[in-house]
């Protein structure tokens, strides 16, 4: 089917390939299973990027309807016209109404994460799942459960999780 940037993805696949082939080792299992994932790279960075967007984000969508959740403007001196976002900094700095480079990244994290799980998403399915604690003679461990729309709940990937912290967050202006 294909993806579309900017409706069902951050990234292309080959956008993906090239930054995991800059920060993974050739001999990376993770590396080596999306090399090797065919068709599954475009539904893995379709679901990274939902998943990514079920998360709430600071600041605004640029325009109204906007398919993804970012780009976004985090100022505070803008209005909304028909939709679309104006504010005097976005005229002057015309980037920033480009996706982040750390959210991109953050959806191919997630994205290798789903290809490969690695051992930290293998313990954080044991943590979100049924049970709550367990012993074996004198040893014991206790899991605590990601609350529901949280970081730890949303991504898979404990990297995309710290890539994608300083666009969470933070308070809300009630007006």
């Amino acid at each position: 089917m294909g993806l579309t940037t900017g409706i069902d993805t951050y990234v292309t696949t080959e956008e993906a390939g090239a930054y995991i082939a800059m920060h993974y080792l050739s001999t990376d299992e993770q590396r080596m299973a999306w090399e090797n994932a065919g068709d599954d790279k475009e539904i893995a960075l379709r679901r990274a990027c939902a998943a990514l967007d079920s998360l709430t984000f600071r600041g605004v969508k640029f325009a109204f309807p906007q398919p993804l959740a970012f780009p976004r403007y985090f100022g505070e001196n803008y209005a909304m016209i028909d939709g679309v976002l104006y504010a005097p900094e976005v005229d002057r700095y015309p980037e920033l109404r480009e996706v982040p480079q750390a959210i991109k990244a953050a959806q191919i994290e997630e994205a290798l994460e789903i290809i490969s799980p690695s051992e930290a998403t293998e313990n954080r399915e044991i943590r979100n799942g049924p049970v709550q604690s367990y012993s074996i003679g004198h040893l014991s461990e206790s899991f605590d459960k990601a609350s529901v729309g949280s970081l730890q709940s949303a991504l898979a990937s404990v990297r995309a999780q710290e890539l994608i912290r300083p666009y969470t967050g933070g308070g809300y202006e009630v007006r």
